[in-house]
């Protein structure tokens, strides 16, 4: 399979969406009764953007791979490492964090956890956003 075909629009999007929700709900004094829901509305975005980060490294990982099936196969954590190893910008803890953030919101929804992750989401953001510039240089070559 040819590597320029993999597009990444779909995450460049999903995180461009996640800054302009960011940018509103922090943009909501505290009271507004907007701000609840804006919160939400960064919270689905960062949701559907962490996913498309991952699935977008695990492929631009497989289309690059020697052993497709052996980068498909790999954990979380393997994935990660093999990012890392490929020289494209991954922290490991940090990215372990954004899996956890991600889980959380899947397994409890409190206003705790929805303050904790919407708080947090423009440090993913931008995280991801460096992900995704290094895996569209890492498809032009």
């Amino acid at each position: 399979m040819n590597p320029t075909a993999i597009d990444l629009g779909p995450l460049r999007r999903a995180l461009a969406m996640l800054e302009e929700a960011i940018t509103f709900w922090r943009a909501q004094p505290d009271a507004a009764p907007l701000k609840p829901h804006l919160r939400s509305a960064v919270i689905q975005s960062f949701e559907y953007s962490y996913e498309l980060s991952v699935r977008s490294l695990r492929r631009v990982l497989v289309e690059r791979a020697e052993s497709a099936e052996r980068i498909a196969d790999l954990s979380f954590n393997d994935l990660l490492r093999a990012g890392a190893d490929a020289g494209l910008p991954i922290d490991l803890i940090r990215w372990r964090a954004w899996r956890e953030m991600r889980n959380a919101t899947s397994h409890a929804y409190d206003e705790k956890t929805a303050q904790s992750v919407a708080g947090e989401a423009g440090a993913f953001a931008e995280d991801a956003r460096a992900l995704r510039v290094a895996l569209e240089a890492a498809i032009e070559r």
